[in-house]
């Protein structure tokens, strides 16, 4: 099977988004060719470490052919509509480059709104299925913007959405969409995880951005409750974001600065290193459409908590293979992590099924329904 991905380049050390690009090894471990369209704004250093260059790059990486796609940005990525119009402008320029030698059997684009909207153009191009999947904040932030209904016509064109958790999903049905909604769980790469090395069974982590939307300040509040009880407990936080001098003040209004790390950004390895050194990995955040870094983490063999209602709800089952806590509850994260602290035989043995669970998340199962989808709708054509 031909499969053409749509998916912007991101610039996180991989040649679309690290998330997508294990996806796409996975298809090509398949047995399927891969063509990946990654538009690029001109100006934005990308993949071959340039700024500038022509409309169109093309690239082989690990199998799968990169074509890299320039276009004019005035605002900021994805929120400004003179983006998408500049993409498809751009797009349209290079549709025969982008095919040649390559007729798609399948169209597979990454999030609603700029990235599907390519895809759109390119169904309607070359008169093949188009499968969008939804990733949290595609969805969530048109219903934070009021824009529902053009959240709806975005979904329309599409043969069938993908929603990462059934929670999200629940929240695209919402919209009114007339088209097929499934949900596929993301998998992770396995071959990134190390094996546990702590040295203080007191330790609690989060990984991710130091934004709102994870709730870092929460883990905070609710670790300054623990240390209450465990004096030599400690707390790192990887990852960086605007909330990293609010954070730093909050640790100090608290007094617990000495027991807090923050390590800043770090490559995927090196975050997962990180991991298993700890015992207890926390991320309350909220808008979340599912959640590797929980995958990682239970992989690693960190006691996994995270928040109810949201799309890792899907995969951590409460007290057995991990814990769901409420948003905005610093008072139940604590108690949670106390819980871990005082009973950490217990505590290990939920690890452990955690871990058993998340080593079958893989990127291999995630392809294999994506293929069965795929082959579904072009029986159907």
């Amino acid at each position: 099977m031909n499969i053409l991905v749509v998916a912007h380049y991101q610039g996180d050390g991989s040649p679309s988004a690290i998330f997508i690009h294990d996806q796409v090894r996975a298809y090509l471990a398949l047995g399927h060719r891969v063509r990946v369209l990654a538009p690029i704004a001109i100006g934005k250093t990308g993949w071959s470490g340039k700024k500038w260059g022509g409309l169109v790059q093309q690239m082989d990486i690990d199998g799968a052919t990169y074509i890299f796609m320039r276009y004019l940005s005035l605002s900021h990525y994805g929120n400004g509509w003179f983006n998408t119009a500049s993409a498809t402008t751009s797009l349209r320029k290079c549709v025969s480059r982008l095919v040649n030698g390559f007729q798609p059997d399948v169209i597979h684009a990454h999030t609603l709104g700029f990235d599907s909207e390519l895809g759109a153009l390119l169904k309607e191009r070359l008169h093949v299925p188009l499968v969008v999947t939804t990733h949290g904040s595609d969805t969530s932030i048109p219903y934070e913007r009021g824009k529902i209904t053009r959240l709806k016509s975005t979904c329309n064109r599409a043969d069938t959405i993908v929603a990462v958790s059934s929670a999200l999903g629940k929240k695209v049905a919402a919209s009114g969409t007339n088209t097929t909604i499934r949900t596929i769980l993301n998998g992770f790469q396995i071959g990134n995880t190390c094996a546990a090395c702590r040295t203080n069974p007191y330790s609690v982590l989060q990984v991710g951005a130091l934004s709102q939307q994870k709730r870092v300040f929460q883990t905070v509040e609710a670790f300054a409750q623990v240390k209450a009880d465990f004096p030599d407990a400690v707390l790192t936080l990887v990852g960086e974001g605007q909330e990293r001098k609010h954070l730093e003040e909050q640790c100090a209004t608290l007094g617990i600065s000495d027991s807090v790390q923050f390590l800043g950004y770090l490559p995927n390895k090196e975050a997962l290193q990180v991991m298993a050194q700890h015992t207890v990995f926390v991320m309350p955040s909220v808008r979340e459409g599912f959640g590797i870094v929980y995958l990682e983490a239970m992989a690693s063999g960190c006691i996994t908590i995270g928040s109810q209602g949201e799309g890792i709800a899907d995969f951590i089952r409460d007290g057995e293979n991990g814990f769901l806590v409420p948003t905005d509850s610093p008072g139940t994260i604590a108690e949670k992590i106390l819980w871990c602290f005082q009973h950490l035989k217990e505590g290990q043995d939920i690890a452990q099924q955690g871990r058993r669970d998340a080593l079958t998340q893989t990127w291999e199962k995630n392809a294999l329904e994506y293929q069965q989808l795929f082959m579904n709708l072009l029986e159907g054509r």
